[in-house]
């Protein structure tokens, strides 16, 4: 995230995470941590010390809702330089439609990941991705036991197309490993083994946001569209 100043307004590269609205911003509060020897978050990155933790609090001139944003930032006579270390609330996608995709069940569980993911939560964001796929499955008319099944039924009746079937089986491998149930695997010397799920990161967290949102645009946004053309086709020719 970067935010810059343009004219006398604050202006960000992500929309604002309430009312998803490329906004403009006012600065209402800032304050800084001049810190000399201990990080607070994220080892291996570029910033040596000393350095300054930014915490700063933004007001959306859309909605008037805000935003706090901390980063770390490196001063010289020079130069400076800024890094972004948490944004909360987590901004969500820009390019979903959500008014076309309108179920609140569904938007409900994604932004709930996304709130996972600015808490550095992969596994819970990954649990919440799966129950919002599992959300449009059903609501589109996927029948089955278990998932897997449900999103093969929507194939089969051609609701679904062949890579929006992939998609959706992406989304339910990640979720999968949170869904099922826990199993703990001892060795002969006693030691504990971890399990797949413990592994996941946030990129993986990330990677399955994304593939989740090219599911949500193929099966619900784009038929929307479609629909749309339809009816003004129909139009003309009456």
């Amino acid at each position: 995230m970067t935010f810059k100043h343009s004219s006398g307004k604050i202006i960000s590269d992500t929309p604002c995470p309430h009312c998803n609205k490329q906004s403009t911003y006012e600065e209402l509060v800032e304050n800084k941590d001049y810190i000399r020897e201990k990080t607070l978050v994220y080892g291996g990155d570029d910033f040596y010390f000393p350095y300054s933790v930014v915490f700063t609090i933004y007001q959306c001139e859309h909605c008037d809702r805000l935003r706090l944003i901390v980063e770390k930032e490196r001063r010289d006579q020079y130069s400076s330089e800024r890094k972004t270390i948490l944004e909360f609330p987590f901004p969500g996608f820009s390019e979903i439609d959500r008014e076309k995709i309108k179920y609140p069940i569904i938007l409900e569980n994604l932004d709930e990941g996304m709130r996972c993911l600015a808490a550095n939560s992969p596994k819970g964001a990954i649990v919440n991705f799966r129950r919002a796929l599992q959300s449009a499955v059903l609501i589109l008319g996927g029948k089955g036991d278990t998932l897997e099944k449900q999103v093969d039924d929507l194939y089969k009746k051609e609701i679904i197309r062949s890579k929006t079937k992939e998609i959706a089986h992406k989304v339910r491998a990640f979720g999968n490993l949170g869904a099922h149930p826990f199993e703990i695997k001892v060795s002969e010397s006693g030691e504990i083994q971890q399990d797949a799920f413990s592994e996941l990161t946030i990129e993986d967290a990330m990677q399955a946001a994304k593939i989740l949102v090219l599911f949500l645009e193929d099966a619900l946004i784009y038929p929307s569209k479609l629909d749309a053309v339809d009816q003004r086709l129909d139009e003309l020719k009456t």
